[in-house]
């Protein structure tokens, strides 16, 4: 398994690509809501089509919340139908359902790909995430899964403070970062759901960053918390420390 820098999972024997939390139409759904936001949703199909582009897989797996909303409006439903029937015409295409993709197979089901609540092959299974007391997980090989938009926040020396997508990875579990360029993220820093957490069975978690160009390794998640905390200079009630286990 090798991660990718747009946050991505590549299998590279399988020729399989897992992507979690693409949100397709996510502008049109925040308008609908009243969020006159611009219409910026061709940077979530263009970063999608420069991975396809490069990776040239034969299969692409969903892991979750593939659409943004349910009811799309009639140019996002085109937006949404055209980007998945190009995919489809360059690989099989997997949408496992997330808490987001509700309605999916009733909209989209007609177009050529296969709707499921989870994806296993080699070893690998493949859950969105947000229902893990339902989910199928194995007791041996690796869970992948979504969902939660896992970031580090980091602090420039200008002041200027980021979110930084990480992949977080131990031999039985990995946690995918959000494909999509609108998702902000949920801060580790923070701690881990207990749910989420017990998915790990208190192996060392490690993190992994996705820069635009390349995949950086910070070691294991704790220390690299560790070292954010004694390096960031705002005060330390506002640094949210990781629990820990």
């Amino acid at each position: 398994m090798l991660a990718h820098p747009s946050g991505a999972l590549w299998l590279p024997a399988a020729r399989t690509v897992l992507i979690a939390d693409l949100h397709l139409g996510y502008s049109w759904a925040q308008r609908r809501r009243g969020e006159l936001g611009p219409l910026a949703d061709f940077r979530a199909r263009d970063k999608l089509l420069r991975l396809c582009a490069e990776l040239t897989p034969r299969h692409i797996v969903f892991v979750g919340d593939l659409v943004h909303a349910p009811k799309p409006c009639a140019p996002e439903r085109a937006y949404i139908e055209e980007t998945l029937t190009l995919l489809g015409q360059q690989a099989q295409i997997t949408a496992v359902r997330g808490n987001h993709d509700r309605a999916f197979a009733r909209e989209f089901g007609h177009l050529a790909l296969t709707a499921a609540e989870d994806w296993s092959s080699d070893g690998i299974t493949a859950v969105h995430g947000d229902r893990l007391h339902e989910a199928p997980i194995p007791e041996a090989g690796t869970l992948i899964l979504g969902h939660l938009h896992p970031c580090l926040s980091i602090r420039e020396a200008s002041g200027a403070g980021q979110k930084l997508p990480v992949f977080l990875v131990a031999p039985n579990c990995v946690v995918l970062p959000a494909f999509s360029p609108f998702a902000r993220g949920y801060d580790v820093a923070a701690g881990l759901p207990p749910a989420l957490e017990a998915c790990f069975r208190r192996a060392t978690i490690l993190a992994y960053v996705a820069t635009p160009t390349r995949v950086l390794s910070l070691g294991s998640l704790d220390a690299a918390v560790e070292r954010l905390a004694e390096s960031d200079a705002s005060p330390p009630s506002r640094f949210r420390r990781f629990s820990g286990r």
